[in-house]
């Protein structure tokens, strides 16, 4: 029983050996799979800025010249104001289609053409508008001044003849004293203002420059002293080319009638002719204007020697008539003449140059000439 009983107890304990080195087996391996695992998860080591040396506060610190210096840069972390952050697109904002800006409706600019309507009546001897009915209309007209005592002289007869005219100034002689205060006289009494240049020179030698500009010095200042625009210009001497006229751009008045009182109603003329026939000054000055009004004078000009007519006989209804009021003996005619025609016929009307011409016309064009009522040489 005994031997048998310890066979068995043998085999019992080499069982339990087996068992117990295979449980061991089991232990270790789990054991080192556990390691393993733990040593993939646990984060890698950050790099270290070299070897920390503790020293005594008296030790001098030797700097180690082998510390490796690691030779990859870490990757920086963003700083919170670094961290991109998705910015949402904006939506756009529907802007709307301004709407157009309407075109200003263009101005109508005055025909530059010869008259859109033809006048009333051509070469009539009376008026043909209804409101001078049987009137002989006269324009007339005085270049080169303001003067003092002479163009003062000439409003006190026109205004004892119940006349209008236009004054042809010329700007410099405006610009003394009392001369500017005779153009405001001259506009306030019903008179036009038209423009004579601001120098008087020879238009046929000037730029085109030179001519706007004696043109708009002038207009300018006629301006100033009237405050009403000139509307109708007179070139000095005459001159009346097709591109002068497109350059000043406004009517030109010429005329049908010249008493040639530039030639004859000087003070030297009237002197000379008074010492040639024994007369006075005032007896000279007279008889010159007697022939000038009614008989008529033999003359040179340009030139040729020639027959001015009697100033009285060329009267007559759509004539424009030239003075100058720098002269007095002007003024003298100007008075005789009007007398003479008031006791002879008793129908002749003076008027401004618009308002004669407008008078049988429809319009005034800018760039024509006119010789009288009708006429004219056309703008184009």
């Amino acid at each position: 029983m005994s031997s048998s009983s310890g066979k068995n107890n043998i085999k019992i304990s080499g069982r339990f050996a087996v068992f117990l080195a295979v449980a061991l087996a089991v232990i270790a391996f789990l054991t080192v799979m556990i390691i393993i695992v733990s040593k993939k998860d646990a984060p890698a080591p950050g790099p270290t800025e070299g070897p920390v040396i503790i020293t005594s506060p008296t030790a001098e610190i030797t700097p180690t010249a082998d510390v490796a210096t690691p030779t990859e840069e870490p990757t920086p972390t963003l700083a919170p104001t670094e961290i991109p952050t998705e910015v949402p697109t904006p939506t756009p904002t529907e802007v709307p289609t301004p709407e157009p800006t309407p075109e200003p409706t263009p101005t109508e600019a005055p025909p530059t053409t010869a008259h859109p309507t033809p006048p009333r009546v051509v070469d009539g001897n009376t008026s043909a508008n209804p409101a001078y009915e049987g009137k002989r209309l006269v324009a007339l007209t005085f270049d080169d001044g303001p003067q003092a005592g002479s163009t003062e002289y000439m409003l006190d007869v026109l205004k004892k003849h119940n006349a209008k005219a236009t004054f042809f100034v010329v700007g410099n002689q405006m610009a003394y004293e009392p001369n500017g205060v005779l153009t405001t006289r001259a506009a306030a009494e019903g008179h036009q203002i038209g423009n004579h240049s601001y120098s008087h020179p020879n238009f046929g030698k000037l730029t085109d420059e030179q001519i706007i500009e004696q043109r708009d010095k002038n207009n300018a200042l006629i301006m100033k002293l009237t405050g009403k625009p000139a509307t109708v210009f007179r070139v000095p001497g005459g001159q009346r080319s097709a591109h002068m006229r497109s350059l000043l751009a406004m009517p030109i008045a010429q005329w049908d009638i010249d008493p040639l009182d530039w030639q004859f109603f000087t003070t030297e003329h009237i002197t000379k002719y008074a010492k040639q026939n024994g007369m006075s000054y005032d007896e000279a000055e007279s008889r010159l204007i007697d022939m000038i009004l009614f008989e008529g004078v033999y003359t040179t000009l340009d030139g040729e020697y020639i027959f001015s007519p009697p100033v009285a006989g060329e009267m007559k209804h759509g004539s424009i008539l030239l003075f100058h009021d720098i002269y007095p003996a002007s003024a003298k005619a100007v008075d005789r003449l009007l007398t003479y025609l008031e006791e002879t016929y008793g129908n002749f009307v003076y008027l401004t140059f618009d308002e004669f011409i407008l008078s049988e016309n429809e319009a005034i064009i800018p760039g024509t000439i006119y010789y009288n009522l009708w006429r004219t040489t056309p703008s184009s």
